[in-house]
This record gives C-alpha cells, structure tokens and sequence, in this order.
C-alpha cells in the first residue's frame, strides 16, 4: 500500500503591516536586537510570505517608528552586549563580531563606557580581566601553557594579554 502523496500547503496570507509590528514584538520580546538584526528578521519574514511592493517600506517605518520610541535602541543593545561578553571572558574581537550590524561608532561608544579604566579599581584593562575570567572558566592553569595559550588565541585574545592572564596567580579566596 502507498502512502498518499502530502497535501500541498495552503499558500501564506499576505503580510500586513499589523503582522510585521507583532513579529517585530515577539523578536523584541524575546531579547534585545540591534536594528539590522530586527530588519534582518522581517525580510526573511517577508519572504516567506505573498510579496507585496510596499512590504519593504512597512518594514523601514516600522524601524523608524520603534527607533524613536527606544524599543529599539542600538547603543544601550551594543553596551549590554559588551558588558554581558566580558563577563563570560570574552575578547574584544568575539564580542565585535557579535556587534556586526552596529555602526562603528556605536560600537567604540559601547567598548569605551563598558572598558572605562577609571571603573576598575585594581587598574586591570578589561580585556585582561575577561582573559582572566576565560582562564578560570575554562582551567587553563592546569593545562599545558602551550594548550592553554592556544585556547586563549582562539577566543581572539593578544599575546600579551594571553600570557598576562595565564601568568597571574588565582586570586586566593578570603575567609
């Protein structure tokens, strides 16, 4: 006996721009996105539906629209983004591109209020600090200092800034 061929999907309904504002909620809702990974979302979504000429445009006045309302909000998504990364240990060069769609300048803003040296009260730059971090996460001490230089090359961290952080000592633990 043969199975009967699938049943063809009804055709998608056409996009509207009230469908695109709840796409772009749930998207929002669910994390914080920079204004090209939100357009990014809505064309493929608009893809996926009946294309109309004016999809497009609803999409540019959707953004605008939420850009100047701070739902959605480029420079404080690009400063979480990059404090949020140093504190998993990650480097400069991970979290940039992490930052793909955020112009440079936004981007230089975020790394110079999350990396501000006057914050750090031991005088430690933040990229040492995040290769430390990354170090303890991973236990790269107890691994060969050829391994472990490696592992922290990998995650884009400088030579310098890799063997500084493998060369500190574990800070100790008070009572």
């Amino acid at each position: 006996m043969r199975d009967a061929p699938p049943a063809a999907r009804p055709p998608a309904p056409p996009l509207t721009p009230a469908a695109l504002e709840r796409s772009a909620l749930w998207h929002l809702g669910r994390r914080a996105l920079t204004t090209a990974e939100l357009r990014t979302a809505l064309l493929k979504k608009a893809k996926r539906h009946a294309p109309t000429p004016e999809s497009t445009a609803w999409i540019e006045a959707l953004l605008a629209r939420f850009a100047s309302s701070r739902l959605l909000d480029d420079a404080s998504t690009a400063r979480g983004r990059v404090e949020s990364g140093r504190a998993r240990g990650w480097s400069r060069r991970r979290i940039e591109q992490r930052l793909r769609g955020v112009d440079a300048e936004t981007r230089a803003d975020a790394f110079a209020h999350a990396d501000d040296p006057a914050a750090r009260a031991d005088g430690v730059t933040a990229e040492l600090a995040a290769a430390r971090v990354f170090v303890a996460k991973k236990s790269l001490r107890a691994k060969p200092p050829d391994k472990a230089m490696a592992a922290l090359a990998r995650q884009g961290f400088a030579y310098a800034v890799a063997k500084a952080a493998l060369a500190e000592p574990p800070p100790e633990d008070s009572p």
